[in-house]
């Protein structure tokens, strides 16, 4: 008979599957905050091509 593991078949798997949602999450959340600052950086540079935009 083969020894009982430490833990059942599946009983971890669900942890593991929030720990890789949770790292999923953050990574959206790193690529949204990455958007919106390259999102900044190319209206500053729109608003800036040498002179202030109105004068």
């Amino acid at each position: 008979m083969p020894e009982k593991t430490a833990q059942e078949p599946g009983e971890g798997s669900l942890e593991d599957e929030v720990e890789r949602e949770r790292r999923e999450h953050a990574l959206i959340d790193e690529e949204k905050l990455g958007m919106d600052e390259l999102e900044e950086e190319h209206l500053k540079r729109e608003r800036q091509p040498g002179t202030p935009a109105g004068r």
